[in-house]
């Protein structure tokens, strides 16, 4: 059984998700159909705590994270980038010796 709905959208509203869905390549229904089920039908039951994944699939969803882990290794480019980094902003004290210091004699 199927169950049909109609909404009234301000022309700015339309807008936003007409050009949403353009980039996505989906219907404007389609779009909101999608939104719909992921906010409301497809909610983990509240009794329970989330999994890692339904944890990161939220956080993907509401924008809070950039991408889902897909626990692969590192490139060599990555590997590289993670070094140079790591070289860069690790230059002088670790930050415990500082904190040390600052307490001053005991």
């Amino acid at each position: 059984m199927t169950h049909h709905t109609t909404i009234t959208l301000s022309d700015d509203e339309y807008a936003v998700i007409s050009a949403e869905a353009a980039k996505s390549g989906k219907t404007v229904e389609a779009l909101l159909h999608q939104a719909v089920t992921q906010r409301l039908v497809a909610q983990p039951d509240a009794t329970r705590p989330l999994t890692r994944q339904e944890l990161q699939h939220y956080l993907y969803r509401e924008g809070i994270a950039e991408n889902i882990p897909t626990n692969e290794p590192d490139t060599l480019d990555e590997e590289a980038e993670r070094q140079r980094l790591a070289a860069l902003f690790g230059q002088g004290k670790p930050a415990s010796e500082m904190v040390i210091e600052d307490r001053g004699p005991r």
